[in-house]
């Protein structure tokens, strides 16, 4: 195996992305299900698409190039590995290198955290862990064919669309649902105008973070554990948004009670992975120098009066 030569994707590459694109990996999983494992041909249009930010690394290992890429959200403190090309180059040493090489491009970046999507049983999961990722929480996502009969619930008035003033509300529902680890990983959904809503009695009881793409239409949800009809609201907004194309639903462990539903809608398993995270950054303490008043020359006034023991009498 020879020494990895890893450089700065560019034009003379496209061949190279052309060869290995169907033999990639992308730890992304709301891209991988909504737009596919190519979307790495997206990174040539980066400087085009406002508010995201890519690097794209290619190795050189032995005989075998690869390819690896990051994304990242301008508004946003973490990364996404993004595209691994080919799969099995994590199964070498040279892989974890330009792995290696992309986290410290993306903390370079401003990334605090790379975040990668990898299913359980896959080989890339125990090589992700060498290369210093760790599991900040699990997810099954569950695929509705566009083919099944759409179910009968309540109609679609009970959702709305997102608006700037649900902000707060939404950041509330969050905090309480999402434990605190994830949360130092993972910022709130943010979609005014794309994710849909559902108050009741004032109270935000339901979220859904929305991301349609030519593949299929990703759904994030977010409940409060006091919503009573998560069937029929999850079956309302169905019945308004069945197209040609699948629905996927990412449902994290800690919110697993929402599987028995799924599964009464129609939904079937399509993946169990591991949400694995590579922190890049590491919190500092540094002493607190400003100095005391009571330390520099003054002394503290007296809160009550002091007695004056020479002046009292003895008994």
């Amino acid at each position: 195996m020879g020494s990895s030569n890893i450089r700065n994707f560019d034009w003379r590459h496209v061949a190279l992305l052309a060869r290995v694109r169907d033999r990639g990996l992308c730890p992304d999983s709301q891209l991988a299900f909504t737009r596919g494992a190519h979307a790495l041909q997206h990174a040539l249009l980066d400087p085009l698409i406002p508010g995201n930010s890519s690097v794209t690394l290619v190795s050189r290992c032995g005989e075998l190039d690869a390819i690896a890429q990051f994304t990242k959200r301008r508004d946003r403190n973490n990364a996404r590995l993004t595209f691994i090309a080919p799969a099995d180059v994590l199964e070498l040493d040279c892989g974890l290198q330009l792995v290696e090489s992309l986290a410290f491009a993306a903390g370079e970046a401003g990334a605090h955290n790379l975040v990668a999507d990898v299913d359980e049983d896959s080989p890339a999961f125990e090589r992700l862990r060498q290369a210093g990722f760790a599991i900040y929480a699990r997810q099954r996502i569950w695929s509705l064919d566009p083919q099944r009969e759409a179910p009968v619930g309540s109609a679609m008035g009970t959702w709305r669309v997102e608006k700037g003033a649900d902000s707060l509300a939404a950041q509330s529902l969050y905090l309480n649902i999402v434990p605190g680890l994830v949360q130092q990983v993972e910022p709130p959904p943010t979609g005014v105008g794309r994710n849909l809503v559902h108050f009741r009695d004032g109270e935000l009881l339901g979220y859904l973070d929305l991301e349609r793409g030519s593949l299929g239409t990703w759904v994030q949800p977010f409940f409060h554990p006091a919503v009573e009809d998560f069937y029929t609201l999850l079956a309302g907004f169905l019945s308004e948004a069945r197209a040609d194309r699948p629905i996927y639903v990412c449902v994290r462990s800690y919110q697993s009670w929402m599987s028995g539903p799924l599964q009464r809608l129609w939904f079937e398993p399509a993946a169990d992975q591991a949400v694995m995270v590579k922190r890049l950054t590491a919190g500092v303490r540094k002493p607190f120098t400003s100095p005391l008043p009571t330390v520099e020359g003054s002394y503290p006034e007296p809160t009550a009066p002091i007695a004056h023991i020479e002046d009292s009498a003895v008994l």
